[in-house]
């Protein structure tokens, strides 16, 4: 069973443990580094996971700590809209984990958060995560080139989206 809930100090342990893999953060933003330490994870859990008022849960699977999904909403003219994300450690990849997580989170923006509109940024070679994605309802709106630099070389993002009204 896939529940999602608030970040705790004591996930600080089990935050590093997952986190701190090349495979996970390879298609991730800065904000999630490699290698990832234990100031990374007190950083996390105190600060980063509400920063500009940021929605990150804790993924639990069956009762264990096994990932995180989150959401951040925009500002100004486009305040109806929130960019959203998730990982999970790569012991749990490919059991439908990450897909229940983010149908939950997409669920608490459109009814408790009320945005109207969700988007994800993927890197291009992340087939899994759009794949995810197209599961949750998500759909490709196009393509950006050279859009992220990231260890060393550039990559095309893949923007998905899905509105409150589908």
């Amino acid at each position: 069973m896939v529940t999602l809930r608030k970040y705790e100090l004591a996930d600080k342990e089990q935050l590093v443990k997952l986190a701190n893999n090349a495979n996970v953060s390879r298609f991730l933003t800065y904000l999630f580094p490699f290698p990832y330490t234990p100031d990374d994870a007190e950083w996390w859990i105190s600060t980063g996971s509400s920063l500009d008022g940021a929605v990150s849960r804790v993924v639990e699977f069956n009762g264990q700590f096994v990932g995180g999904v989150g959401l951040t909403q925009l500002k100004a003219w486009k305040d109806h809209q929130a960019e959203i994300g998730y990982w999970l450690g790569e012991p749990y990849w490919g059991r439908g984990i990450a897909t229940e997580a983010l149908k939950q989170m997409t669920a608490h923006a459109f009814d408790v958060i009320k945005v109207k509109k969700l988007f994800a940024p993927v890197l291009k070679p992340n087939i899994a995560s759009m794949r995810v994605l197209e599961k949750c309802g998500y759909v490709r709106e196009g393509e950006f080139k050279m859009e992220v630099f990231k260890n060393g070389q550039f990559y095309d993002t893949v923007q998905y989206a899905r509105l409150a009204s589908q």
